[in-house]
């Protein structure tokens, strides 16, 4: 196709897409596209437009202009992935690229006396936590480590892990989800066990308008979550992690299917949320003496903690130093606010681009003097530990099961060097305020210093076998010796660490990534561990065949797992 050919056509695709869409949720602007082209961590790439559909319906016909014009369809939740899987990668496509945002498909609709819930694709997890809060239950999930603001869809597409200890990865086998078959032509599947009608347009405005009955399909019942997952992570001599992206037992339609599927409903369970919780901080000097109180728990509890966070002091440091601003913001206004404040920077971001004088970082400069002059913020006894122990462990548990934790904690320092206090509340909030807030401590380090994190930035998102004695990955020497500043977190029963490295000038990003992951290898690790492959990992070929079966005509988000970008796969 020529040049002339090619504008015509990539013409005639926005003309069809205005079509359906009002003129403010088409955007092709450069300034209007960046916030979604760019990934919150990493990646970055071209795309001819970002599509805001407004009902389940506009999407269904957005997602019809682009299979019968022959675009590629990227879609996109929230954007707060970490390995850069919801955003384009470069430019070098085959077709044209429509990001497709489900921003604005908020939804959540609660059924089977609150025991189960339907969520759209634009939900997040902290919505989800409030429409279930009245019922006195809580989500599957609960807001994550590495990404305020993060959708329910999104994490189950991810096969996202999270930090709930019981629960295990983000898994469901009911969603209702359009793919494009062997014929290129969109199909929409309804696999949520509830009679909605035969046509597309009938099931969307059937499920929109709630007009259905549950129960009434012998196939209502099913596999909504990783239902043996404690009983894995009390396996503690198993030489194989626990969780881990591209494991086959996750994968079914929706689930793990990393933006090959796009999702327009998931069917999630809902759990009794505790009447009351008692958290632990624990604080060492010695990786080992942690490593050997996660066996002892994991042993010796009757029954699991809720969870169970990791922070380095590394980490600590720079969460407080540089995204003091963001768990501060949290406490203040709540989680559900993050995702707005952070569309609101990008706007800030866009106008001071346009001032030739000003530098492209100068809101993240006008935050970090706001971080400089503001106190730390932190209750109680946290900032003592920070200052005593390089290993920071927070451990919640049910307020029943509270004294027999704290009987088997007291019995384990006993005769170690490590300590633990109880929280009170006010330190119990601060703990995992601060704990989620690391997963963007490097990001912020990097945005004030003018960084790419493209260029420098490194996150690892590691399963770790569960009989591993070691938790910290130990670099060699001449890969040590790259590193600017590291910061480690992680969900420490299920040994999943997140290791990010923000390496100096000139060094070789590649080469160095090519080298931990040999590393990590040599330690039977799987990689990655919950934020699924995104443009950064290698699909495993087992990964790949699913992938390939879900989209075989490569129409949705081509070239995740470091595949193909081009149509048919070739």
């Amino acid at each position: 196709m020529s040049l002339m050919e090619l504008e015509m056509s990539s013409k005639d695709l926005l003309a069809k897409l205005r079509g359906v869409l009002a003129e403010a949720d088409l955007l092709d602007g450069e300034d209007e596209k960046v916030f979604y082209t760019k990934g919150f961590r990493v990646g970055h790439g071209k795309a001819l437009a970002v599509a805001l559909p407004r009902t389940l319906s506009q999407l269904w016909s957005v997602l019809k202009v682009c299979v019968d014009n022959d675009a590629i369809i990227l879609m996109q939740a929230s954007n707060t992935g970490v390995t850069g899987g919801s955003t384009p990668n470069g430019e070098d496509y085959d077709r044209e690229l429509i990001i497709v945002s489900t921003r604005r498909l908020k939804g959540v609709q609660v059924i089977d006396d609150a025991k189960q819930v339907i969520a759209f694709p634009g939900s997040t997890l902290t919505e989800l936590e409030n429409a279930l809060k009245p019922y006195k239950r809580e989500p599957h999930s609960v807001i994550g480590s590495s990404c305020i603001g993060a959708s329910v869809v999104g994490g189950i597409c991810n096969n996202s892990g999270g930090s709930l200890i019981r629960r295990g990865p983000a898994f469901t086998e009911k969603s209702l989800f359009a793919r494009v078959d062997e014929n290129g032509q969109l199909q929409l599947v309804n696999n949520l066990g509830i009679r909605l009608g035969e046509d597309p347009e009938e099931i969307l405005d059937n499920l929109t308008s709630s007009q259905y009955t549950i129960g009434d399909t012998p196939d209502w019942d099913g596999k909504l979550w990783a239902e043996n997952y404690a009983e894995k992570l009390r396996d503690v001599a198993a030489n194989s992690p626990a969780r881990y992206n591209g494991n086959p037992e996750y994968l079914h339609d929706s689930a793990g299917c990393a933006g090959k599927l796009a999702v327009f409903a998931v069917r999630l369970p809902t759990f009794d949320t505790p009447l009351n919780t008692t958290s632990f901080y624990v604080g060492t000097n010695n990786e080992a003496e942690l490593v050997q109180l996660r066996l002892f728990l994991l042993t010796s509890l009757s029954k699991l903690p809720i969870q169970a966070e990791y922070m380095h002091k590394g980490a600590l440091d720079l969460s407080v130093r540089y995204a003091k601003h963001i768990y501060k913001a949290i406490r203040l206004f709540g989680p559900e606010k993050i995702p707005e404040l952070t569309a609101q920077k990008a706007n800030w971001d866009k106008l001071v681009r346009r001032v030739a004088i000003l530098p492209d970082n100068t809101v993240d400069k006008a935050i970090q003097i706001t971080n400089v002059l503001t106190p730390m913020g932190l209750a109680g006894r946290i900032p003592s530990y920070m200052d005593l122990y390089e290993h920071h462990l927070v451990i919640k548990t049910d307020g029943g099961d509270a004294e027999e934790l704290a009987a088997l904690l007291e019995r384990f320092f006993s005769t170690r060097t490590g300590e633990y206090f109880k929280c009170d509340e006010e330190e119990a909030r601060d703990a995992f305020l601060v704990r989620f807030t690391v997963g963007a401590c490097t990001i912020c380090y990097c945005d004030s210093q003018g960084i790419d994190t493209n260029e420098r930035l490194l996150a690892f998102d590691v399963a770790l076998r569960r009989n591993d004695t070691e938790w910290r990955l130990k670099l060699p020497p001449h890969l040590q010796e790259q590193v600017l500043l590291d910061s480690c977190c992680g969900h420490f029963f299920c040994f999943v660490n997140h290791q990010d490295y923000i390496l100096k000038p000139g060094c070789n990003a590649v080469a160095f990534k090519k080298d931990v992951l040999s590393y990590l290898e040599t330690r039977g690790a799987k990689y990655p561990a919950e934020h699924n492959v995104g443009n950064l990992y290698h699909a495993s070929e087992s990964y790949q065949a699913q992938l390939k079966k879900l989209d075989p005509t490569n129409s949705f988000n081509p070239g995740i797992g470091k595949t193909s970008k081009r149509k048919y796969w070739q």
